[in-house]
């Protein structure tokens, strides 16, 4: 008959495999947490220099375009007066059945000529921007690989007994 202390050492051994996959398993959800968590920091901090890119070079185009946000704002705010008072006046027309042309419909149709100018001005600014971005996040990334890439051991090697008994920095480069 066995003894009672080996009934229990096979026991624990049966449950050692269990325990063993139930450690991993924690260890990789462990892992994929602290994995998540760093994804958010990077995606925040190249959100973050994504916004700060955006807003350098939006004022950047805007500076060699000859073009200020406010006064641009203004147009469309007047042309989108104009515009409803057209639509009014349209509206008042069809109703008497009479269309003829209106000094406000020229008036409109310069200032929409002006602000369709403006516009194209933008959007090519708008792709100055984006190559401009993706420029400047492709050199950050490919800095810090540089920097990584730099990086290496501090300790030299060791040779005999006596130098492995007393170790030294390698402050050589």
């Amino acid at each position: 008959m066995p003894a009672p202390d080996s009934n229990e050492l096979s026991l624990r051994l049966r449950r050692l495999p269990r325990q063993l996959l139930m450690a991993l398993i924690n260890g990789t959800a462990i892992l994929v947490i602290v994995a998540a968590v760093l994804a958010l920091v990077a995606t925040s901090k190249v959100t973050h220099l994504a916004e700060n890119v955006s807003a350098t070079m939006t004022d950047a185009v805007l500076s060699r375009i000859d073009v200020e946000p406010q006064q641009l704002l203004a147009g469309i705010r007047s042309v989108g007066g104009d515009v409803r008072s057209l639509a009014k006046t349209l509206k008042e027309a069809r109703a008497e059945e009479a269309f003829r042309q209106d000094p406000k419909i020229e008036r409109l149709s310069e200032r929409l000529g002006t602000l369709q100018a403006s516009i194209e001005r933008l959007g090519d600014a708008r792709a100055q921007l984006v190559e401009e971005a993706s420029a400047r996040v492709a050199r950050a990334v490919a800095e810090g690989i540089e920097n990584f890439r730099a990086c290496g051991p501090t300790m030299k090697p060791l040779s005999t007994p006596a130098e492995r008994a007393t170790p030294s920095l390698d402050l050589q480069r």
